[in-house]
């Protein structure tokens, strides 16, 4: 099958998140998608996270009656830091019978070169792309070069999705404020994140 590779934070997971997958389903031809957490991501070193099982745990709440989306939490069976490389080859030894294609924003595009291994998780997953507003929507060629690799090599497919303006630092900022969230992730999300008393002390 051809399996969506959804990373992030995911802290909370929200609308802007699930539309977004839906549509890279979609539009992309993949057969499901998998909203795989970060477990230490290492961009985030030092910065307070919530718990791993509470993030999982709204993804979970939040893709409940879409059966072709799930929660894939390999990164905390893996050593830390949280690396795309590193997690998509264990994908790949677990799951030889699927391709993954990993689902970035074109903000993404820019900085690749400085993850950790680019070329191999480029070796090891095509690019579903979603443009971002001011974002320049870099080529496949441009990518190329930026990675030292031949255009023939990069797999990169692009997706137009309505983009929400919703961010995951706002609602922990509301929730700090006592200020209202609803509408801006599922209800199930909300209510967890409230009976768990997640994010009141932002």
């Amino acid at each position: 099958m051809n399996i969506g590779i959804f990373g992030g934070t995911f802290d909370p997971v929200h609308h802007g998140h699930l539309i977004l997958a839906e549509r890279c389903r979609a539009d992309a031809g993949l057969d499901e998608v998998w909203f795989l957490p970060s477990y230490k991501p290492p961009h985030k070193v030092g910065r307070p996270i919530t718990r791993f099982e509470h993030r999982c745990d709204m993804i979970a709440l939040a893709t409940t009656g879409q059966p072709l989306f799930r929660v894939e939490a390999i990164e905390k069976e893996l050593p830390p830091p949280s690396f795309t490389a590193n997690t998509l080859a264990e994908l790949r030894v677990r799951h030889p019978e699927h391709a993954f294609h990993l689902i970035v924003g074109a903000d993404c595009l820019p900085d690749l070169a400085q993850w950790h291994e680019p070329r191999r998780v480029l070796e090891q997953a095509s690019l579903v792309v979603v443009p971002r507003p001011g974002t320049p929507l870099w080529t496949r060629e441009q990518l190329a070069a930026s990675l030292g690799m031949p255009p023939a090599d990069v797999r990169l497919t692009v997706v137009e999705c309505p983009l929400m303006e919703i961010s995951s630092r706002d609602i922990r900022t509301r929730v700090a404020a006592a200020q209202t969230i609803r509408f801006l992730l599922p209800r199930s999300v909300e209510e967890f994140i409230r009976e768990r008393k997640l994010y009141a002390h932002e």
